[in-house]
C-alpha cells in the first residue's frame, strides 16, 4: 500500500492550492480526459462560481409520474477530472446532491442528484436534473 504526500502551497488569500504526486493511472486519465475536453470544444459547467471543465454525456430525458399523468425531466451526466495534469485539485470540495450546476453548452441550470467517483480517485461523475421542470 502506498502513501501520499501532500504539499500545501499557501496563499495570501489563505485558499490553499494541494498538489498530490498522481499515480500512473491517473496521470494516464487525467491526461486523456484533458485530451477528449479539448477535442469536443472545452465543455464547461458553472459550480459555486466557478468554471470547471468536463465530458457531458447526452443529454437524456426522464419520465416521472406525478398528478395528471407523466412529466419530462432533462438530465445531464457530467464526467469532471478531480485532478490538473500538475496532480493539482480542480475541486477542493466536491459537489453534492441538491446542489446546483450551470452548464455553458445550454446555459440551463442543473439540480445535482448524485455524485459518484470512480474506483482510481481519477474523475467523478455528476447525475443531475434540469432545475425548473417543464422543458
Amino acid at each position: 500500500m502506498g502513501f501520499f504526500i501532500a504539499q500545501i502551497d499557501t496563499q495570501p488569500s489563505l485558499s490553499y492550492n494541494i498538489t498530490m504526486p498522481l499515480t500512473e493511472l491517473q496521470q494516464s486519465i487525467t491526461d486523456d480526459q484533458t485530451s477528449m475536453e479539448l477535442e469536443l470544444g472545452s465543455p464547461s459547467f458553472v459550480y459555486n462560481g466557478t468554471t470547471y471543465p468536463f465530458i457531458a454525456s447526452v443529454s437524456s430525458f426522464k419520465r416521472q409520474l406525478e398528478s395528471g399523468g407523466f412529466t419530462s425531466v432533462q438530465m445531464l451526466t457530467a464526467t469532471v477530472r478531480r485532478y490538473n495534469s500538475d496532480g493539482s485539485l480542480l475541486f477542493n470540495y466536491l459537489p453534492e446532491p441538491q446542489q446546483k450546476i450551470t452548464y455553458n453548452g445550454d446555459g440551463k441550470t442543473y439540480r445535482i442528484e448524485s455524485v459518484r467517483i470512480d474506483p482510481s480517485n481519477s474523475y467523478f461523475r455528476i447525475v443531475a436534473e434540469y432545475a425548473y421542470r417543464g422543458i
